[in-house]
């Protein structure tokens, strides 16, 4: 399957003057047809307004028409070309205690508004060892998957990322990871009889992309750690658009 996205979170890494190198390394990249999806801290998003890259926000705001203190309003993301948001990440789930109600709230506003989402699930390492992954992650689906037109799944990628691959050092189990994509594309088709895109992420790193991107019916990645080097997005990347 030819793989169209990989999906790069910043987190809040980095110092203006990194952050502005950091931009100078990305246009080195040969992208060929994959999407390269930048997501920075929210205050630097305007460095990369006139790059050829696609802009993503880690976050927004649900309440941006009362242009709240310290929120992200949308039109101003939107003014920034912005194109993507992240939203439901495990950070923002763990920190933050965003629930469905919020995460829903925000996805529908993206989607109002024209940003595509990237909506994250991922089940924890308790509820594996539990062996009720699926159920979380089918639950994790239902309850957004559920409030959202159909219409608008074209605009929304799932990135499933297990909560105890992020930021660690754990190699990832190729064939879970393959079954667990299925089991997500099968639930949209098969329930809400549409299709949704599906991302992976979980300690990607140049020496197992080889790997990881034989696995079927992936449209891509989403990386972390390895996207805070641009010499690694761009060898990610070269190893992606690889035959």
């Amino acid at each position: 399957m030819k793989l169209k996205y990989l999906i790069c979170n910043l987190k809040a890494h980095k110092t203006f003057y990194e952050m502005e190198l950091y931009k100078d390394g990305l246009r080195n990249i040969n992208k060929g047809n994959l999407e390269l999806i930048i997501a920075p801290s929210s205050v630097y998003l305007s460095l990369f307004k006139n790059e050829d890259i696609t802009l993503c926000t880690q976050d927004l705001s649900i309440n941006s028409n009362l242009n709240l203190t310290g929120d992200i309003n949308i039109e101003a993301l939107k003014s920034l070309n912005v194109k993507y948001a992240i939203i439901g990440h495990y950070d923002r789930r763990k920190y933050y205690q965003e629930k469905e109600d919020i995460i829903l709230k925000k996805i529908n506003l993206a989607l109002e508004n024209n940003l595509k989402v990237i909506y994250c699930i991922g089940e924890t390492k308790e509820e594996l060892e539990r062996k009720v992954e699926y159920q979380v992650l089918e639950k994790q689906i239902a309850k957004i998957i559920n409030n959202i037109p159909r219409n608008k799944f074209k605009d929304i990628i799932i990135a499933y990322e297990p909560t105890y691959m992020i930021g660690t050092n754990i190699n990832p189990d190729f064939k879970k990871i393959e079954t667990t994509i299925n089991f997500i594309k099968n639930i949209i088709d098969n329930y809400y009889h549409g299709k949704i895109e599906v991302v992976y992420g979980g300690n990607i790193t140049i020496d197992n992309i080889n790997e990881l991107k034989k696995i079927n019916n992936l449209d891509g990645f989403i990386i972390g750690n390895s996207s805070l080097n641009p010499a690694n997005i761009k060898k990610i990347v070269d190893k992606m658009i690889l035959k």
